[in-house]
């Protein structure tokens, strides 16, 4: 049982379930190293991920603002949706020093840990990253995603790395959710893992017809073979967009890839495994403050690799709303 407010001003939220089950003991593996570079923190497992709001909240009426979350890219985004939903009662009360508010920090024990990237080899402990310099902490854009569920209302996520509609949405469905391919493809390594993960998807794929709107332009009609919006152009293993965009620009990174076969799109990928990508035939590039599509059909929704379904969806940053770990 976790003690109620931690006495270090430091909780580190551990998913057990990160990396396919494995985190609890790539947890253990860097434990000691990091109390000693911290001096001390509390620990929770997540065990219930739909209380971690609630959770959070009453951290925060304690007094506590330095949280950390530690397992992959969902992890983190987690966190971030617990943070950015607290209620604004809960916030207010901190009642702390201006730039001393709530800090996101990161311990990488996930397959991909794009939050991370590009990775630095002096923040890693037994190979796995972290970013924990709370006095190195900066403000970071976020991206806001306000999607029209299949069979519901409205609803808003954020995300801080980068989301997604099309193909590679659904590799990462079937990346979270593995066949028996992608996990034998798994024990090779992760990127082999997401190679298998697009293969099966190019398998069966077809466009998704979208309106797609530029910063609330007028809407036209295109064949998504996949959409990116991205702060972070790293993503997906070795996969790297080359539009330039900072944390803290106030912009979005968008890459389009649109009416490709599934030749195309493997062409496509190998270029982004090499970080080319701007003028490609069939590609689409923009610096935007949102983006907006409707789909003819229900389509698979990624935000910093968990899986949505959506039928429409808007994408917008929210300039320097949360603070990050160095």
């Amino acid at each position: 049982m976790a003690d109620p407010a931690s006495p270090c001003g430091i909780r580190i939220f551990v998913n057990p379930g990160a990396t396919y089950g494995t985190g609890r003991e790539r947890w253990s593996r860097v434990e000691g190293e990091l109390r000693r570079r911290l001096g001390g923190f509390e620990v929770e497992e997540i065990s219930a991920p739909e209380q971690l709001r609630g959770r959070l909240a009453e951290l925060v009426r304690q007094g506590e603002h330095r949280f950390v979350a530690a397992g992959g890219d969902g992890t983190v985004n987690l966190l971030l949706n617990a943070i950015m939903t607290l209620p604004e009662t809960e916030l207010r009360e901190q009642e702390l020093p201006e730039g001393d508010g709530i800090v996101l920090g990161a311990v990488g024990l996930g397959s991909s840990n794009d939050f991370h990237k590009p990775f630095d080899e002096g923040a890693t402990i037994e190979g796995m990253p972290v970013k924990v310099d709370f006095d190195g902490a900066r403000d970071r854009d976020v991206i806001r995603i306000e999607y029209e569920e299949p069979e519901g209302p409205t609803a808003t996520r954020y995300s801080l790395i980068n989301a997604s509609v099309g193909v590679t949405a659904e590799a990462n469905a079937r990346f979270n959710e593995p066949s028996w391919f992608v996990r034998t493809a798994r024990a090779v390594s992760v990127d082999a893992a997401i190679s298998a993960a697009v293969l099966t998807t190019l398998a069966t794929w077809t466009d998704v017809t979208c309106a797609l709107s530029i910063d609330g332009g007028e809407p036209a009609m295109t064949s998504v073979t996949n959409l990116g919006v991205f702060k972070n152009a790293h993503f997906g293993g070795a996969l790297c967009y080359d539009t330039p965009v900072a944390p803290d620009d106030g912009v979005l990174g968008v890459g389009l890839c649109e009416g490709m076969s599934a030749f195309e799109t493997l062409a496509a990928l190998s270029a982004l495994r090499e970080g080319r990508f701007t003028g490609r035939a069939k590609t689409r590039t923009w610096q935007v403050h949102s983006v907006s599509v409707r789909g003819d059909r229900v389509f698979a929704l990624e935000t910093d690799g968990e899986v949505l379904r959506a039928k429409s969806a808007r994408f917008s940053v929210a300039p320097r709303r949360v603070r990050c770990c160095g």
